[in-house]
C-alpha cells in the first residue's frame, strides 16, 4: 500500500463540491447576470424527503432577481435540465440538482486520484495560526481517565486546523505552580521523605499522589497545618532553592509518566511551557491592572470588579492575586496568553477544558478585553462535558449505573489502564476475527483497534454532551464506534492487495465507467468530507468530521455489498476496464477514510 503525504496543504485547495456545480453554477449564473462564485456558494443538501443529491436555494438569488423564490426555481429547471448528466426539479423555493453516475465521477475522480488527500485538505486558513492548549495535566497526579478528553478533542482540533492550512501550536500548559505544590512539599518534609524514597517507588506519581492525598487530610481542621503549606507554596513563589529543587523532582517524575501515555495515544505538543514558566511575567500584569485602575482590593486580596465594569453580565468581581500574595489562575492565563500572542501573533486561541470551567474563562476573557489586549476576541474556550464510565462492579455505598469517572468499586481510573485493558480485550476479539495473523501483526492491530476505540467512542459525539463509555460497547465491529471505521480501511485494503495479485498490469482509469448509483454514493460522500472538515474547524467539534466518516463508511460497505451481490457490481470483475475504474475508487475511499481517522487521533489498519 503507497504511503500519502500528510504534510501541510498546498495554499489553494480545490473545492470538492464546487468541481461537481460548476456547470449548474455558470448556467445559473449567466442568467440572472451574476458571478458563479455568488451562486457556488449556495448550494446544500437537499430538503429531507427528497431524493436528489443537492439542492440550490433560490432566496437570495430571487431577492436580486425581484421575484419570488419558487417562480425563479421553477425558471431555472429547464436551464439547468439541457445540462449534460444533470436532472433538476423544483419542490417550492429550491432548485434540487440530481447528478447522472458517469457525471459524479469524472467530475470528482480525476481530482481525488492527482490530490489523494484533496477531500480532507481545505485552505481556508492559510496565512492564520491558532494556539491550542489542551491536556495540561496537573504534576503529580496520574492522567486519570476524564483526561482523555481535552487530551484528544485538542489533538484532534489541531490536526483538523492544520488539514485545513492553519499553522498550529500544540500547547501543553502543565498545572506546575500554585497552592498544591506548597501542600505537596510541606507533607514531604512533614514525613521526612528522601529522594532515595521516591525514587525505589515503582511508580512515582503513584508515590507523589498518595503523598498529596495524605497532606491534604493531614490539613483538614489544622489551621497549623494549613499555614505551613501556604508557607512552602510562597517559599516557592519566591525561589527558595530547596522548594524550588523538590518541584523540579516532582516536574521530572511526573512528566516521565505523562509522556508514557501520550506515546499510546499518539499525541504530541510544541510547547511544554507550565504556569511555572510566567512566574515573572504576572508582576507585570498585575501592575497594568493597578495603573488602568482595573483593581480593587477586597479583604486583603485583589480583584477586578467585574460587574462594575462591565454591568450585569458579571454578578462578582473576579479574584487575581489573595490576600497572601500568591497569584491565581486567571493572573497566569492573561500572562501566558500575552506571551503566546507575542511569540505567535496569533488568529485563534482555544483552550481546550471542561464546562466546569466556563466562569473562569469568561472572566480572564473579559478583563483581557479591559486591558485593551488586541487578542480579546480571538479567545475561544472549548468546553466539554465530562466522562461517565459503567460501574458493574460496585462497592459499598454505590450502585450499578454510569458513575462520574469511576468504575471498579468506586476507584478511580488512570487513562493508561483504560488503554491498557481495551488494547487486551482487543487482541481477543481480533485473535477471534482474523486468526491469520502473525503474533506481531495481532499485536500491533489489537493496539490499533483498543486505542482507536477508546479515542472515537470520545470524540464521536457532540464535546458539550457528557461521555459514556463501556468497553463492550466502544469495541463493537458494527455501529457507531472506531473498530467499524477501522475495519472498512482494512477491507479497501484487502482489496487492494487482491487486485494487485490479480490484475498487475491494469489501464489507466476511466472515470465515465463508474454508472452505479452506489459508486455514485461514495463519490458524494467523499467530496462532503472536506464541508465537514470546515465546519468541524469553524465550530471546534471534532464530532463533524467522526459523524461524516460513518456516512462515508456506510457508503462503502453498500456499495461493496451490492457487489456481493451481483458479479456486475463487484470490484474485481472479469473487465479490466471496470477494475482499473472501480479500483480508482476504491483507493480514493481508502486514503480519505485513513485520512479521517488520522485526523481524528485513530489509526489505519491495513489488516484487522
Amino acid at each position: 500500500m503507497e504511503r500519502v503525504s500528510h504534510g501541510r496543504p498546498p495554499t489553494t485547495v480545490p473545492g470538492m463540491l464546487p468541481l461537481l456545480t460548476a456547470p449548474v453554477a455558470a448556467a445559473v449564473a449567466g442568467h440572472l447576470n451574476l458571478a458563479p462564485a455568488q451562486v457556488t456558494a449556495l448550494f446544500a443538501p437537499p430538503a429531507k424527503g427528497f431524493a436528489a443529491d443537492l439542492a440550490l436555494p433560490c432566496f437570495q438569488l430571487a431577492k436580486g432577481a425581484g421575484k419570488a423564490p419558487p417562480i425563479l426555481a421553477a425558471e431555472l429547471v429547464p436551464l439547468v435540465s439541457d445540462l449534460p448528466g444533470v436532472t433538476a426539479a423544483a419542490a417550492g423555493p429550491f432548485l434540487n440538482l440530481t447528478f447522472a453516475p458517469a457525471a459524479v465521477a469524472q467530475a470528482l475522480l480525476p481530482t481525488l486520484q492527482a490530490v489523494p488527500l484533496a477531500a480532507l485538505r481545505a485552505s481556508s486558513g492559510a496565512g492564520r495560526t491558532v494556539c491550542i492548549d489542551y491536556s495540561s495535566p496537573n504534576i503529580a497526579k496520574h492522567l486519570a481517565f476524564h483526561h482523555i478528553r481535552s487530551t484528544m478533542i485538542g489533538n484532534s482540533l489541531a490536526r483538523l486546523y492544520a488539514a485545513a492550512g492553519w499553522t498550529v501550536q500544540r500547547i501543553n500548559f502543565l498545572g506546575d505552580w500554585g497552592t498544591a505544590f506548597g501542600r505537596l512539599i510541606a507533607g514531604w518534609k512533614r514525613e521526612g521523605l528522601t529522594l532515595a524514597e521516591l525514587e525505589a517507588a515503582p511508580d512515582r506519581v503513584t508515590f507523589l499522589n498518595a503523598l498529596y492525598v495524605r497532606a491534604s487530610q493531614a490539613e483538614k481542621g489544622d489551621a497549623e497545618r494549613e499555614a505551613e503549606s501556604r508557607l512552602w507554596s510562597k517559599k516557592l513563589e519566591d525561589g527558595d532553592a530547596e522548594a524550588r529543587h523538590l518541584w523540579q523532582v516532582f516536574k521530572d517524575a511526573s512528566l516521565t509518566e505523562f509522556q508514557r501515555v501520550y506515546a499510546l495515544l499518539g499525541v504530541e505538543f510544541d510547547s511544554w511551557k507550565g504556569e511555572a514558566h510566567y512566574e515573572d511575567k504576572m508582576g507585570p500584569v498585575l501592575a497594568e491592572l493597578e495603573a488602568k485602575q482595573l483593581t480593587t482590593i477586597d479583604q486583603g486580596a485583589t480583584v477586578v470588579d467585574l460587574p462594575k465594569h462591565l454591568g450585569k453580565a458579571f454578578k462578582k468581581p473576579a479574584l487575581i492575586r489573595r490576600a497572601d500574595g500568591g497569584t491565581l489562575y486567571a493572573t497566569r492565563d492573561l500572562a501566558a496568553c500575552d506571551d503566546r500572542f507575542g511569540e505567535f501573533r496569533f488568529d485563534r486561541s482555544l483552550y481546550v477544558v471542561d464546562l466546569g470551567q466556563s466562569l473562569h474563562f469568561q472572566e480572564w476573557f473579559a478583563i483581557a478585553k479591559l486591558m485593551g489586549r488586541p487578542y480579546h476576541d480571538h479567545l475561544r474556550h472549548v468546553g466539554f462535558g465530562v466522562v461517565l464510565l459503567w460501574n458493574d462492579e460496585p462497592g459499598e455505598g454505590l450502585e450499578p449505573g454510569w458513575a462520574k469517572g469511576r468504575t471498579r468499586k468506586g476507584k478511580v481510573m488512570l487513562l493508561r489502564e483504560v488503554l491498557e485493558e481495551a488494547v487486551e480485550r482487543a487482541a481477543t476479539i481480533v485473535a477471534e476475527k482474523n486468526p491469520d495473523l502473525s503474533p506481531d501483526e495481532r499485536a500491533l492491530v489489537a493496539r490499533q483497534v483498543g486505542i482507536g476505540a477508546v479515542v472515537f467512542n470520545d470524540l464521536k459525539g457532540s464535546r458539550t454532551n457528557d461521555n459514556k463509555f463501556r468497553f463492550e460497547e466502544a469495541l463493537r465491529f458494527d455501529g457507531d464506534t472506531g473498530p467499524y471505521l477501522q475495519f472498512s480501511h482494512a477491507r479497501l485494503c484487502s482489496i487492494e492487495r487482491k487486485a494487485a495479485a490479480a490484475h498487475p498490469a491494469l489501464p489507466v482509469a476511466d472515470p465515465a465507467l463508474l454508472s452505479d448509483d452506489h459508486e455514485k454514493q461514495v463519490l458524494l460522500t467523499l467530496a462532503r468530507q472536506q464541508s465537514a472538515l470546515e465546519r468541524a474547524v469553524a465550530e471546534d467539534e471534532p464530532s463533524v468530521l467522526a459523524q461524516s466518516l460513518l456516512g462515508l463508511s456506510a457508503a462503502i460497505a453498500g456499495w461493496l455489498t451490492a457487489g456481493s451481490k451481483d458479479d456486475g457490481l463487484r470490484v474485481l470483475c472479469p473487465d479490466h476496464r471496470l477494475v482499473a475504474a472501480r479500483l480508482a475508487l476504491v483507493r480514493a475511499a481508502r486514503i480519505t477514510l485513513g485520512e479521517g481517522l488520522r485526523l481524528l487521533g485513530l489509526e489505519a489498519p491495513e489488516r484487522m
